[in-house]
């Protein structure tokens, strides 16, 4: 997989309110270590057969034990805490199946880093929680408890949109290794400008890095990819800032016909309010935005919008087998399937099916190593596949995929792959955005 998600990251590094107007869920988070109880099957129901004994933190002869991090508090609503339910509605598919090896698994503690004490939660659970393994982490600023997981050799999971999942062999990020700046063009954005015959590009971007790399990006992809031009860029907008008139008005002046976003959901819509105000019909192209309580109440605005989408649709026609068990295990947990729900449920995928790959004996290390040797590992076709021989370290790995939809009357609707197989992907060095294929898993 090459979904570097790199405008995401751009996004989310803001802090973005992708998901500020959903009321999804029951997460059950708490500000610190908040003990989460697993359904799918009690630990008296699960016992242990004829395995050898597991020496390690976080393992007894009846439960496999993790904990997690997201930023489950934070002042925008990000839904971010939504990855741990994936983990969890994973897990008690898992369970009700007979666990791995005899045992429970079990998601112990659900710590929440409120955006700003991620170092702090990862200590807590490395001195505290005695937990094998860390899953999900779900923070949209840095990761800075990343180094511990390291020194430590902790098995770790999760959203990889910040830099530090980039190259550690146990840092396992649900997009591999990044690739963002100018030096990165993505032949996704072009392909969508031609496939809607759009020319006139705007690119809009807070005055803030990270906001600001994504215009870059931008940049380069069109260059490299040349089906349309940008015409306006800016990365002056002020982070929360709601004056987007004098922007709207050069884009007007310049025939715009696509505008890409690198804001989070309020300042787009913001600008496409603006937009609307100013008669500026322009298609937008969004990342961050697959949140379904957020489009149904705004979609007015964004009909005919572009959502790229980084895991497999729920819309996805017709449902594949793992596509199934993620919406069926959510909805038997009571949990809303969002974008952070569906990445922390392809972690608890890669988690055991490294434990699997281990075999009984399992240690961390065997674990890693598991992941380690896959060329293909794709979470039965949630994400595209990712070659973890390769995807720490491959900045440039020879695989860009990615899923498109299209808001209609408030609704996402799959656009480009074929019936269930929803990743529209670029294989190698591709010269021309028409050298796209679908993929799902066979």
């Amino acid at each position: 997989m090459r979904a570097r998600w790199m405008a995401t990251l751009a996004v989310v590094a803001l802090g973005a309110a992708a998901c500020a107007n959903s009321n999804a869920g029951t997460t059950k988070a708490a500000t610190r270590a908040t003990t989460t109880s697993s359904g799918g099957g009690s630990a008296a129901s699960i016992r242990p057969g004829n395995f050898p004994p597991v020496d390690a933190p976080g393992i007894t002869p009846t439960e496999i034990r993790v904990s997690g991090v997201t930023s489950t508090t934070n002042p925008v609503g990000g839904l971010y805490g939504t990855a741990a339910d994936g983990v969890q509605a994973y897990f008690d598919m898992v369970n009700s199946r007979g666990g791995v090896y005899g045992r429970k698994l079990v998601l112990a503690n659900r710590h929440d880093d409120q955006l700003a004490n991620n170092k702090r939660e990862v200590e807590a659970i490395i001195d505290q929680d005695n937990a094998f393994a860390v899953l999900p982490v779900a923070t949209p600023f840095s990761f800075s408890g990343a180094p511990l997981l390291v020194q430590n050799d902790i098995p770790t999971y999760g959203w990889g949109i910040t830099e530090e999942w980039s190259g550690p062999p146990n840092l396992f990020g649900n997009l591999g290794a990044l690739c963002n700046g100018a030096g990165c063009p993505y032949i996704w954005w072009p392909y969508v400008a031609q496939k809607l015959h759009k020319h006139r590009v705007a690119v809009l971007a807070y005055n803030v890095p990270a906001s600001a790399q994504c215009v870059d990006t931008l940049k380069a992809s069109f260059e490299k990819y040349p089906t349309a031009k940008i015409v306006y860029d800016t990365k002056a907008l002020p982070y929360g800032g709601t004056d987007m008139s004098a922007d709207v008005k050069h884009m007007v002046d310049a025939n715009v016909d696509t505008v890409v976003s690198c804001l989070d959901n309020n300042g787009t819509l913001t600008l496409a309010r603006e937009m609307r105000q100013q008669g500026l019909q322009a298609v937008m192209i969004l990342q961050n935005a697959y949140d379904h309580d957020f489009m149904a109440k705004n979609g007015g605005f964004f009909q005919g919008s572009v959502v790229l989408v980084q895991q497999a649709p729920v819309e996805t026609a017709p449902r594949f087998t793992a596509l199934q068990d993620y919406i069926t295990w959510m909805g038997k947990a009571g949990y809303q399937t969002t974008e952070n729900s569906g990445i922390g449920w392809i972690n608890a995928d890669m988690f055991v099916t490294a434990l699997r790959n281990a075999g009984p004996s399992f240690t961390r290390q065997k674990v890693v190593d598991a992941l380690n040797r896959e060329t293909a590992y794709d979470a039965g076709g949630m994400a595209p596949p990712l070659d973890w021989t390769k995807q720490h370290t491959d900045r440039h790995y020879p695989r860009s995929c990615i899923a498109f939809t299209v808001v209609k009357n408030g609704k996402f609707v799959p656009q480009w792959g074929a019936p269930g197989k929803p990743f529209v992907c670029w294989d190698g060095n591709p010269s021309s955005v028409a050298q796209a294929t679908s993929y799902a898993r066979q």
